[in-house]
Formats: structure tokens, C-alpha cells, sequence
């Protein structure tokens, strides 16, 4: 792997991570059209580390708020005002992601390789996107998401394992379901992100194991970075997306994306 490949592979992921575009389906949608290689263990791993930090460096005090509201009163506000109810829906979420996750590890490989069902799942991405707009405009019957039935956390939580399928967006579909199931957008994407904890956490441990004998050299430590600093400044691009109710906009790159993908698959 050259340098500039693994820069376009930190790129590509610290964008695509947190843009509800599918890294996983980029990933291998530029593999096919571009020759870039399958990261080696240990560069996948630490680029989807440096998602991780990225989501915990961008929420740091929604995180420290929580962590000490969880042993004494501090008469915060939103999440941090139940941090409890919120640590319970965190646990909701998660349940039903590793569950379809690890149902679905098995057969990552040869979903990778069918542009087909990747392009597929692009435009299942793209059409979920374009159902946020009209819920976004009613704003004013939004909810707030801990005010919900447990059954909505759950909800979250298989929309994101189901996110585990290449094209399908992460981000996505948890930003997108959270609207669709009433609660307001800035919630609904503080929530997506946040849950991503666990499940990036728990994709990384499960990797560990395969880097035995891996090699680091500065290629790492650059691609971490890289991966970084994109991911801190694609979730913002995500919160004032939702924000201005532009959410919908991405299905327009959706589907022309797909349509790339059956034309590279067709071609190939």
C-alpha cells in the first residue's frame, strides 16, 4: 500500500464514517473502480480508531456531562439531565447491533464484492434520507428521544446493525430512523453518533486479535491522523446539515452513486 493510497483510504473513511454516504460501501465501490487495495489489519483497524476518538473528541463534554451526572446531580440539561435513561437506551441500541452484526460477519466478504447489492443498498440509503425532509418540517410535534418507549432505542439499534451491510450508512440510518420516529434532528444526530461508541468500540476489539505480528510505520500515523481530523469535521458538516433540514440532499448523491456502481459492476 503507497502512500497516497493510504491517504485516500483515511479519507475516504473519515468522510464517509460519519457522511451518511456508507464508508464500507465507498470503500468498496473505490477498490473495483480505482485499484485501492483492502487496508492491511492493522491500518483498518487504526483508521477506524481514529473514527472513534473522533466521535469522542467532537462530544467530549456531552461525555464528561453524562459520566458525572451518572454519580451526582448537576442540573444539566438534555441527554445529561437523565444520564441513566440515556446510558439504558445506549444499551438498547447496542444489544441489537452486535446481535445482527455478528449474524452478518460471516458473509462481509462476499457482500464487499457484489457491486449489485452494494449499489442496492446505496439507494436504500438514498430513499430513507429523502423520507427526513417532511419529517424535519414538522418540528414542532418532534420529541425529545428519552421521553420515548424503550422500544425506539431498540428500533435504532437494528437500523444500525443493519448498517453493518456495504452501502447502507451508519449514520444514516440511525439519524434517519430517530427522525422518522419523531425525535427532533439535533437529538437525532447527537444520538446516532453517541451510539456509534459501542459499536465502533466493539468492531475494534474484535479486529484486535487478527494484528498479531502486524507492522506500524509512519503510513499508520499518518493515516490515523488523516482519518481524524476529516471525521471531526464531517460530523460537523452532519449536525448543520440536519440542522437546515438538508439531510434529503445526499440521496441525490445516493443515487447517482448507485448508478456508478451498476455501471462499474456492469462494466468489470
Amino acid at each position: 500500500m503507497t502512500w497516497l493510497q493510504a491517504l485516500a483510504l483515511a479519507i475516504i473513511q473519515g468522510l464517509t464514517e460519519f457522511l451518511p454516504v456508507s464508508s464500507s460501501g465507498h470503500l468498496a465501490l473505490s477498490g473495483r473502480l480505482f485499484g485501492l487495495p483492502a487496508p492491511d489489519i492493522a491500518y483498518d483497524v487504526l483508521i477506524h480508531l481514529a473514527t472513534l476518538v473522533a466521535v469522542m473528541l467532537y462530544y467530549r463534554k456531552t461525555l464528561w456531562n453524562l459520566a458525572v451526572g451518572l454519580f451526582r446531580p448537576v442540573g444539566q440539561t438534555g441527554f445529561a439531565a437523565r444520564p441513566w435513561r440515556f446510558l439504558l437506551f445506549i444499551i438498547l441500541s447496542t444489544l441489537p447491533t452486535g446481535v445482527i452484526g455478528l449474524g452478518l460477519d460471516a458473509h462481509m466478504e462476499t457482500l464487499h464484492d457484489n457491486l449489485l447489492i452494494v449499489g442496492s443498498c446505496f439507494l436504500i440509503t438514498g430513499g430513507l434520507l429523502l423520507l427526513t425532509f417532511r419529517a424535519l418540517r414538522a418540528s414542532g410535534s418532534l420529541k425529545d428521544l428519552l421521553d420515548m418507549p424503550y422500544w425506539v432505542p431498540m428500533v435504532i439499534g437494528i437500523a444500525q446493525g443493519i448498517a453493518v451491510m456495504p452501502g447502507i450508512s451508519r449514520s444514516g440510518m440511525t439519524i434517519g430512523v430517530a427522525i422518522l420516529l419523531g425525535i427532533c434532528g439535533q437529538q437525532a444526530t447527537r444520538y446516532g453518533f453517541l451510539v456509534s461508541i459501542p459499536a465502533i468500540l466493539g468492531a475494534f476489539v474484535l479486529k484486535l486479535p487478527e494484528m498479531t505480528g502486524s507492522g506500524f510505520g509512519m503510513v499508520h500515523v499518518a493515516g490515523f491522523l488523516v482519518a481524524l481530523m476529516v471525521g471531526l469535521l464531517a460530523i460537523r458538516v452532519v449536525e448543520k446539515v440536519v440542522e437546515n433540514n438538508r439531510l434529503h440532499h445526499f440521496a441525490i448523491y445516493m443515487g447517482a452513486v448507485a448508478l456508478i456502481t451498476f455501471l462499474v459492476e456492469a462494466l468489470t
